[in-house]
């Protein structure tokens, strides 16, 4: 069967391998299948499989072999540098009984680019301009070696490169153009429904749904949760026993009926109706209503600054933040009261909103935020054990703080402090735009 008569009954699939040994001993974080599923899922085309093999032609040999035995489309990132452990050209050579030949196109490229560069290229350097035979070199333009596109069979196999930035690039550039192109005039895939949930833990928006009957038949559900977020996607299964309105395929499934009840069962928790961080959601809300946020950190270290400031255009609406770690700076740069840390302890309710207020008035922000806690390992106490965290949000009239008990080591409770921080000063804008629109604020 090939790409082209995949029906839309029959859900598009497609395998990923990954090859290196640095995804396998730690040394580098593999996140090829999520960039993947979030470029392919729009097209109706779903990872179903990611296999992650070494520099090892056998074991390549192998997972390609599988791959090809299950899918019509085959996704293989790495292995197409210069160095002799770079095998993927050998190994999809070999599995399609093709030669390995050097590209002029390809080589004129990489010795633009190390001449660019003022490097001289030897043997290794030319090894990047190799193609398999009767492959399509996808040019790259951030980077040396070519993708490629190989017809086998019925079958479509892509070869991208590995770092992450040449990955993206190429698949912006040669493969979703292709795919796209290619899929016209096929019956559509339906691409998932996904939605962001804070403040619900997994197993409680599993009760909800369950409790409501929910979803409908023909509605695949899957969760994913992490530090802070649930994050839910909706796609369509298999046809099950027919609903109430009669529905029992995926291209009858009345999805705006399903996004409204998705919205009575989640209430306020439900963040966003796509994948987005939430960095982006309160950047949103900012700019929406033209307020501006500062923020104070102590036990998240600046970690949440980060995550604001790494949205593009964050300057229109964060103001900046103050990394308070010592009880000097909470109080000399704050204005926290001395007497109250001494009384009550740095990581208090008290201090948490002299933070958030002192922030947000030393920037000239319409929000500010303040975090104090204790990280952990060390620190707590019975009192005040480790992953005790006090979030407190303020604008110009009041101020709210909360008490949080955070499970997890060091990086999960600073993770999960900034999650909860973002989603209180979410929830305080809401309220706070509804106050002034009733004439209240």
């Amino acid at each position: 069967m090939s790409l082209r008569s995949i029906s839309l009954h029959a859900p598009r699939i497609a395998e990923l391998i990954s090859t290196g040994a640095e995804l396998l001993n730690g040394r580098s974080v593999n996140r090829h299948a999520r960039t993947l599923g979030e470029r392919l899922g729009p097209l109706g085309i779903r990872i179903v499989r990611d296999t992650t093999v070494p520099d090892d032609l056998e074991q390549l040999t192998d997972a390609l072999n599988g791959a090809l035995d299950r899918v019509d489309l085959v996704f293989v990132t790495g292995g197409l540098g210069p160095t002799e452990d770079d095998l993927t050209r050998d190994a999809v050579a070999g599995v399609l009984g093709r030669r390995v030949i050097m590209s002029e196109d390809a080589l004129r490229h990489v010795r633009e680019r190390y001449q660019k560069y003022g490097r001289a290229m030897g043997p290794a350097g030319e090894r990047q301009a190799q193609i398999v035979e009767g492959a399509e070199p996808l040019p790259n333009r951030i980077g040396a070696a070519p993708g490629e596109r190989i017809e086998a069979g019925g079958k479509t196999l892509f070869l991208l490169p590995g770092p992450p930035a040449e990955l993206e690039t190429l698949l912006e550039d040669h493969v979703l153009p292709w795919l796209r192109n290619t899929l016209r005039g096929v019956a559509e895939g339906i691409p998932d429904q996904t939605y962001i949930v804070c403040g619900l833990g997994e197993s409680d928006i599993v009760n909800r749904f369950e409790q409501d009957g929910f979803p409908p038949p023909g509605i695949a559900v899957a969760y994913c949760a992490s530090a802070g977020r649930v994050e839910i996607r909706l796609s369509p299964g298999e046809p099950r026993a027919p609903s109430a309105s009669g529905a029992t395929a995926p291209s009858d499934i009345r999805w705006e009926a399903i996004r409204a009840r998705i919205r009575e069962l989640l209430g306020e928790n439900l963040v966003a109706e796509e994948r987005i961080d939430m960095q982006e959601v309160i950047g949103r809300q900012l700019q929406e209503v033209g307020r501006t946020l500062a923020t104070a950190e102590s036990c998240t270290g600046g970690m949440l600054g980060e995550r604001i400031t790494s949205v593009s255009g964050s300057s229109a609406w964060y103001r900046g933040g103050l990394i308070a770690y010592a009880d000097t700076m909470k109080i000399e740069w704050l204005g926290v009261s001395k007497k109250d840390v001494e009384r009550e302890g740095a990581v208090s309710e008290t201090v948490a909103q002299q933070m958030a207020r002192g922030v947000r008035e030393r920037f000239g922000a319409d929000y500010g935020i303040g975090i104090t806690g204790i990280a952990g390992p060390a620190g707590g106490t019975p009192q005040k054990p480790v992953g005790r965290v006090y979030i407190a949000c303020a604008d110009a009239g009041r101020a709210i703080v909360k008490s949080f008990d955070f499970p997890g080591n060091r990086t999960l409770i600073r993770e999960r402090s900034c999650a909860a921080a973002m989603d209180m000063l979410r929830r305080f804008m809401m309220k706070r735009e509804e106050r002034t629109t009733d004439g209240r604020g």
